[in-house]
């Protein structure tokens, strides 16, 4: 879409963020977690090793976080968008290479992290938030939606070119896909309206207007931001569920085929699971614009608890998709209304170095969980305990939420 539609392209703006995290979620993430245990059985590493990787992943990106989110703000996401995606696509290809260990923690722990860094919210969401104000929260739920519809594209394919070529070849497939999708979603991003002659929701500078006028919120900076105890308890509740979400991320598909379900059966939960996300977020979108942030995040993270604690206890198909619907219907929807509240919480013109601050804190709760799952996993044999650790996750960070009242000072604009 071209500037001449200017009321139009923020849009474009979403089109180009759902594609940044299709590429940056799906392939850390959903990808890795059905190539799991093809590697570890192929290469003959225990889980906890080949887990191990995504805490070289999460040091990198606390690392490079604070730094990036910083430039995405002053220079805008292009650029980002365009070098991680090449990054990332790299990392796939050297992921088709490896023998050894340190090839696993080069290709994935650094190559493959900085490009999702780059692809993720710290550039998509935080753009987003730029463009939209009144309705950033529709236009968070369609950019969002890029991480389940990975979801909903990648398991069944991937299993399928693993099952018929191996595994080796479909990270070759992945590499050439995310070449291809990066030439799309880079050219659509755009750093904020005011450089077009634009203020938020399609408006123009000149006085041209809808039916309402945008709404205007106070912006906080990155150092008054941490000064706020909606931050810390934001930051808690969100790595608390971190811990939890990354552990289930990549050892759901390990955990069903252990349960002696077949490898198509456990593709297709986890489709049908992502399909629920996906249609979850417009669901949310609308609850959120009735009902506060920090309530609709506290129900999210009930729901992921709820929903693991019936796959810790089923062992039959039906448990399996009783599991996904909970968890699709209800965790699915918290990417969505996690950086709603930020973006709400803190207004639009610091969004990059606010979430960069993040990193650290998720360098422990991204890594911590697949690691911990690996290895109790070694050391027991089956996922149980670890899940366990999962749920009291998922409810402390439920509680967290839930008493992250808005800042004074943003509050009176934001939330009227």
């Amino acid at each position: 879409m071209h500037l001449n539609n200017k009321r139009l392209y923020g849009w474009a703006v979403v089109v180009g963020a759902f594609v940044s995290h299709f590429l940056s979620y799906g392939t850390m993430v959903v990808a890795f977690g059905i190539f799991f245990p093809f590697m570890a059985e192929s290469l003959g590493w225990g889980r906890g090793l080949l887990a191990s990787a995504t805490v070289l992943a999460r040091a990198t990106a606390a690392l490079v976080g604070p730094f990036m989110g910083h430039s995405v703000d002053k220079r805008g996401p292009r650029s980002f968008v365009f070098l991680g995606g090449l990054s990332l696509a790299a990392g796939a290809g050297l992921l088709a290479l490896i023998h050894s260990p340190w090839q696993l923690f080069l290709a994935y722990g650094v190559i493959l992290a900085l490009g999702a860094v780059a692809l993720g919210d710290l550039t998509a969401d935080s753009t987003v938030s730029k463009w939209f104000v009144r309705r950033r929260g529709r236009a968070i739920a369609l950019t969002t939606m890029g991480m389940s519809s990975a979801g909903i594209a990648l398991p069944i394919p991937l299993v399928f070119i693993i099952v018929q070529m191996g595994w080796r070849e479909a990270w070759v497939a992945v590499a050439v896909c995310i070449v291809i999708l990066t030439m799309i979603a880079a050219p659509l991003m755009r750093r904020r309206p005011e450089d077009y002659g634009l203020v938020p929701d399609g408006l123009t500078a000149q006085g041209e207007h809808e039916k309402a006028p945008p709404s205007t919120e106070v912006s906080l900076t990155r150092n008054e931001a941490i000064r706020t105890p909606s931050f810390w308890l934001l930051a808690a509740s969100t790595n608390l569920a971190s811990l939890a979400i990354f552990g289930i991320n990549l050892h759901m598909f390990s955990y069903i085929t252990d349960k002696g379900m077949s490898i198509s059966l456990a593709a297709s939960a986890i489709t049908y699971l992502y399909l629920l996300q996906t249609l979850a977020k417009p669901l949310w979108g609308f609850v959120a614009e009735h009902l506060p942030v920090r309530y609709c995040l506290a129900l999210c993270y009930a729901g992921g608890g709820l929903g693991i604690v019936i796959l810790i206890g089923s062992s039959s198909p039906i448990g399996l998709f009783a599991f996904a619907t909970v968890y699709g219907l209800t965790r699915g929807a918290q990417s969505f209304v996690s950086s709603l509240a930020w973006s709400d919480y803190f207004g639009r013109d610091a969004q990059g170095a606010i979430r960069g601050t993040l990193f650290p804190f998720r360098f422990v709760s991204g890594s911590g969980g697949p690691v911990l799952a690996g290895l109790l996993f070694d050391l027991q044999s089956d996922y149980v305990l670890a899940f366990s650790v999962f749920v009291l996750a998922f409810a402390l960070g439920s509680f967290a939420a839930f008493i992250a009242r808005p800042p004074r000072l943003a509050s009176a604009a934001i939330l009227e």
